[in-house]
């Protein structure tokens, strides 16, 4: 199973590293994959766990209130055909 989950920083923030470090912490260690800047494929093992990754970004995001949005799509539980024109060359995955 996986899922989407995407945010955005403020713009011009001087604590951006602290808090896209802070959503990536957030993802509990769970596999991803980074088809855009902030954009994650998140693959999970139980439905409980998009709760949990929901409510520890719901916490970072309200820490850092009015600096960070984020959305989570629903979990997907089949093979999806994502198109990407151009993956990263570095950095793009987490297993």
């Amino acid at each position: 199973m996986h899922f989407i989950v995407s945010w955005e920083i403020e713009p011009g923030c001087n604590r951006q590293d602290t808090i896209n470090n802070a959503m990536l912490g957030g993802l509990g260690g769970h596999s991803w994959i980074r088809l855009l800047s902030s954009f994650y494929v998140i693959e999970i093992e139980y439905d409980s766990d998009w709760s949990v990754i929901h409510n520890n970004l719901l916490s970072i995001a309200e820490r850092f209130s009015g600096k960070v949005n984020f959305l989570m799509s629903p979990i997907y539980d089949q093979d999806s055909e994502f198109f990407v024109y151009q993956m990263p060359e570095k950095g793009y995955f987490r297993t």
